[in-house]
């Protein structure tokens, strides 16, 4: 299971890099990567961006000598390549390109449309999204083949780029901006009436997602737009994740109740897809997730209406989340227990959760906060993580890091929880339910809440006191 790594080509810094694979796995990348004396912050999500003083260490150290395009299909058929989409910071540039080649006219349309579609308000209806509607709209086209003229072609592709050209989270209206959007711009640029007609049309489709039958153009659209359904359970959770955050000005029952109608409804119209292609590819994949979300949001409704059982205690706590520069957030686990949660504690007599919340942190973790630098995140019920029959009310903060934090007290270990990845199916088991269930949610959605403190000092990984 070699590493590859192509030869210094790549300037920057004044200098020049090469870029370090592996064919097996991320963890053999970072172990090679360690041995060579590459620190980890050189990792770009696929690879290591290696100086060129490295190289001939490297190659001697056992990493296999390949040109730039052979390291690509390495990467590529070992499936440890992260697709543009997922980085941000390249998909505007993939995305004019794509334009720029499909449409070379049309330049101004396509750089408006980009900057559109990176409005800093959407949060899965971004650049990201496009890409894959267009990538998957590719696929089903191709699939096609000769069933679709090359205006339907053009009129299928430029009704993607404008489906959620505006975006103000106001559904129906949206959709409706967007069609006029795309009939001004592409009239004014001097395209086929019949073709921004068309592409209009489409675009309207969007707005309840139905297709007559025999409409081949609009069912590939329907289809591409929902392709996100059948992904991976990760990809679908970061999805879900992303919608909530564009809804965060709803509340959690009324943004639940209306999730639930929607998915209800998608998973009523079984096969989910128009085309057989995209059955194909992401049926399956896309009833596992509707149905498991589902689920999960019936649950979570029968929780909220019950609240607390009548027949169990229910302890009124105070919590506080803390932050590295990474936006981890800092959890215990107390001695005797095997669960982590925050910071945090019951209230004596006379406290308020704000006061609490201080005092808590320096018993707890040795750091000194005063109550003004505590912000609100919410309150929350949940099951106790280490009481049996027992619940929990906890009023939440958000406070900055003054310090580095110690275990003290009944603290035996501090672990740090990266939050990058905060889907359900990513967090470890062992966390409290009112901290899995409540508040990385909520930080999730706070525009505030995983946003990295001004501290550093705070490393990543288990502590033991």
């Amino acid at each position: 299971m070699p590493v590859y790594i192509d030869p210094p080509l790549w300037p920057a810094h004044g200098t020049h890099f090469s870029h370090l694979v592996s064919d097996a796995s991320y963890e053999e990348l970072h172990a090679f990567a360690d041995r060579l004396g590459v620190p980890r912050r050189a990792f770009d999500r696929d690879h290591y961006d290696v100086r060129g003083s490295l190289y001939d260490a490297a190659v001697a150290a056992g990493a296999r000598p390949v040109e730039g395009r052979e390291l690509t299909r390495v990467l590529l058929r070992s499936g440890l390549r992260v697709p543009a989409r997922a980085r941000p910071e390249r998909v505007a540039r993939v995305l004019r390109r794509r334009w720029d080649g499909r449409f070379p006219a049309l330049p101004r349309t396509g750089a408006e449309l980009v900057e559109r579609w990176g409005e800093p308000h959407r949060h899965y209806h971004g650049r990201s999204h496009l890409l894959a509607v267009l990538e998957a709209l590719e696929q089903l086209v191709a699939e096609a083949g000769e069933a679709l003229s090359p205006e339907q072609r053009d009129a299928l592709v430029l009704a993607a780029w404008f489906h959620d050209a505006v975006y103000a989270g106001r559904p129906g209206q949206d959709e409706r901006d967007s069609a006029a959007l795309a009939r001004d711009r592409l009239t004014g640029a001097g395209l086929a009436p019949g073709v921004v007609a068309e592409v209009q049309r489409l675009v309207l489709l969007t707005l309840d997602h139905a297709a007559g039958p025999g409409d081949l153009p609009g069912a590939l659209l329907l289809d591409a737009d929902l392709a996100v359904l059948g992904s991976p359970l990760g990809t679908y959770e970061a999805y879900a994740a992303g919608v909530r955050r564009e809804y965060a000005h709803v509340t959690d029952d009324d943004f639940a109740a209306g999730r639930l109608r929607v998915l209800e409804g998608l998973w009523r119209q079984q096969p989910l897809y128009r085309t057989p292609a995209a059955q194909r590819r992401w049926g399956a994949g896309a009833a596992r997730n509707l149905a498991g979300e589902i689920q999960r949001l019936r649950a979570a409704a029968r929780r909220a209406s019950a609240g607390a059982p009548d027949d169990v205690d229910v302890l009124t706590i105070t919590a506080v989340c803390l932050h590295d520069d990474g936006g981890a957030l800092l959890t215990v686990r107390k001695r005797g227990t095997d669960r982590f949660m925050l910071v945090g504690g019951k209230l004596d007599p006379g406290e308020s959760p704000a006061e609490a919340a201080v005092r808590e942190t320096a018993e707890e973790v040795g750091l000194r906060l005063h109550p003004g630098q505590l912000r609100l995140l919410g309150e929350f019920e949940a099951p106790a993580a280490n009481e049996p029959g027992t619940w929990v009310r906890c009023t939440v903060f958000t406070a900055p890091l003054t310090g580095d934090p110690v275990a003290r007290a009944e603290i035996e270990e501090l672990r740090w929880q990266p939050l990058d990845d905060a889907a359900p199916a990513a967090l470890p088991d062992d966390l409290a339910p009112l901290l899995r269930e409540h508040v990385i949610p909520a930080l999730r959605r706070s525009p505030d809440g995983l946003r990295p403190r001004p501290r550093s000092g705070a490393s990543g990984g288990a502590v033991p006191r």
